[in-house]
């Protein structure tokens, strides 16, 4: 994993986690580590969907959930609905 070593446009460092954004020319690159002896990648098309993939990682990985292992390919459609979840206000007090 040649890429591992480019420099990060995002760095992830949780305890149990350890995660960058890296650019390769041609996809966004997100890949982290269990800390352990697990690691993953997945190649991204534009640079807001890997910052997604990583937010969305962060949230899982703190809050004990398991949406960051959903598969890539279906990962665009499943974060537009978390994340308009996620940013969605209550109402103002009336």
């Amino acid at each position: 994993m040649d890429y591992v070593q480019a420099p990060a446009i995002a760095t992830l460092t949780l305890p149990q986690t350890h995660a960058q954004v890296i650019a390769t020319g041609e996809h966004f690159i997100l890949w982290w580590t269990d800390c352990g002896a697990k690691d993953w990648a997945e190649a991204h098309h534009d640079l807001g969907t890997a910052l997604s993939r990583l937010a969305v990682l962060h949230h899982c990985v703190t809050n004990g959930e398991g949406f960051a292992h959903t598969d890539p390919a279906d990962f665009a459609a499943a974060a537009a609905a978390f994340l308009a979840s996620a940013i969605t206000q209550p109402a103002p007090a009336s």
